[in-house]
């Protein structure tokens, strides 16, 4: 192979690998991400919980009507302590019955099940006159 035939071997070659394909891009050969056609939203705020809460319990004593303030009061207070979770404020938000108000309290941890269950027996205990333990 003469000196020319060299060069231009030389030369077709690295023009092959200049005019190559650049490397792709990772980001760009990725399909898009498919979004939820149903967005996720927030769940209902622990104020909304207690109210229909204690409008439930209220149904049980027809002098309170719109519940119990004492027991909407302890409903939120153990909401925003205990973060209870969007899964819970919502089911609650929606309650029409104490077998559904049993149902979502099973959402919550047993911890947050404990916490409520140990405030609401204190409560009680004050009304009914007995000192709190």
């Amino acid at each position: 192979m003469s000196l020319h035939q060299l060069r231009v071997a030389l030369g077709a070659s690295v023009l092959l690998i200049g005019c190559g394909s650049a490397p792709r891009d990772p980001a760009r050969a990725r399909p898009p991400e498919r979004r939820d056609p149903i967005p996720r939203t927030q769940g209902a705020s622990c104020r909304a919980a207690a109210d229909r809460m204690a409008v439930v319990i209220g149904e049980h004593a027809p002098d309170q009507p719109d519940g119990d303030i004492h027991e909407r009061a302890l409903f939120e207070l153990r909401c925003e302590t205990d973060h209870w979770s969007d899964e819970t404020r919502s089911c609650l938000a929606t309650i029409t019955s104490d077998a559904e108000a049993d149902g979502c309290l099973h959402t919550l941890t047993q911890t947050q099940q404990q916490a409520l269950a140990d405030d609401r027996a204190r409560l009680r205990a004050e009304r009914d006159g007995h000192a709190p333990e």
